[in-house]
């Protein structure tokens, strides 16, 4: 039972201490992923400027794929989303809307041709560390009252995850490792010595037991100075240890 409570209490103090880590990363991951969002934002902003530009100049070519070819050769794709330090988008598109209109593509919009949150393209829950984020962006050309087309840009959270762990593990690991320090040196500061007892089980019985020798050996010292001058006075010595030992 004494064993059993010590680990009762030693599993408490190791699930409170990773609790206490777990919050500090739930934390840290929904920062990280705070900061996607908007960074999704401004990138959708940068590459909707450059395809107003570049289909204000060809207006016949609607081809994406030339554009982002374009885009690759003027910028880098991979170049921005290091400067926006955006992990890789898992889709980065564009849409014209003419195939929105006619339902050929789902991009996720309403009839502003903004970002839909009600639409299934743009659920974004599949479990806490597992789901995307969709940045929509409208571009248009000059004198244009509706959009051009949009850009789309999903972006999972499973990298941040990694990030996040990869960035922390081991500010994590002395985090752990000094709060179980910690916790040792509040509980030898806490734990109480306890009072000596005498009059209770194995010292009251070691008492009584050394008592009895001493009467024993006080017996035989006055048998061997029977004839001592001495005689008398450990006598009463040892009829005083004598009444002690009947009081006990």
């Amino acid at each position: 039972m004494y064993f059993l409570k010590r680990f009762a209490v030693i599993t408490s103090i190791q699930l409170l201490i990773l609790s206490f880590i777990f919050i500090l990363f739930i934390f840290n991951f929904n920062q990280r992923r705070e900061i996607n969002k908007i960074q999704s934002k401004e990138l959708a902003s940068i590459v909707a400027e450059q395809a107003s530009n570049y289909f204000q100049k060809n207006k016949i070519n609607y081809s994406s794929n030339d554009f982002f070819n374009y885009l690759d050769s003027q910028i880098g794709i991979q170049k921005l989303t290091t400067a926006f330090n955006l992990n890789s988008p898992e889709i980065l598109t564009i849409y014209f809307r003419s195939d929105i209109e006619k339902g050929i593509v789902d991009a996720g919009v309403d009839s502003n041709f903004n970002k839909d949150d009600t639409s299934p393209a743009n659920k974004s829950i599949k479990y806490f560390f597992n789901n995307k984020y969709v940045a929509i962006k409208p571009f248009f050309l000059d004198g244009a009252k509706k959009p051009h087309g949009v850009v789309r840009i999903e972006t999972n959270t499973i990298p941040i995850l990694t990030n996040v762990l990869a960035n922390n593990g081991i500010f994590y690991l002395f985090l752990f490792l000094i709060l179980n320090n910690q916790a040792f040196l509040f509980y030898l500061w806490v734990r109480k010595k306890k009072d000596v007892v005498l009059d209770q089980g194995y010292l009251k019985d070691s008492s009584l037991g050394a008592i009895k020798i001493m009467h024993k050996l006080l017996g035989d010292i006055i048998d061997d100075h029977k004839e001592s001058k001495d005689a008398e006075l450990i006598n009463d010595i040892a009829t005083n240890i004598v009444n002690l030992d009947d009081k006990k």
